[in-house]
């Protein structure tokens, strides 16, 4: 009698640890779901920050040019100007550099 009870107990343990091999498994899926669905979501929205910074870097790169266009015209318009410009800014670069 003793032993079937403890043949019985060694049978419901097993199939406890094999339900619980199973439960376990099912949460190592799930965790590794709800990981992959994360990943996706992140780099999704890096994708989209991504092209928006290029975006914008396009956008200034345009305005640069522009703006170099215009002060390369006004320098061909008045080149002493320019010159004087340059000098004066190269001066005042000069004593900030000495002061250090």
């Amino acid at each position: 009698m003793a032993e079937r009870d403890l043949n019985q107990e060694m049978a419901k343990l097993k199939e406890d640890f094999a339900r619980l091999q199973r439960d376990l498994a099912e949460i190592k899926e799930a965790l590794a779901e709800a990981g992959r669905a994360e990943l996706e979501e992140t780099k999704r929205r890096l994708e989209e920050e991504s092209r928006r910074l290029l975006a914008e870097l396009e956008r200034l790169a345009e305005r640069l040019k522009e703006r170099a266009r215009t002060l390369s015209e006004e320098i061909e318009e008045h080149p002493l100007l320019g010159l004087a410009a340059a000098f004066g800014l190269g001066f005042l670069i000069g004593k900030l550099l000495d002061r250090r």
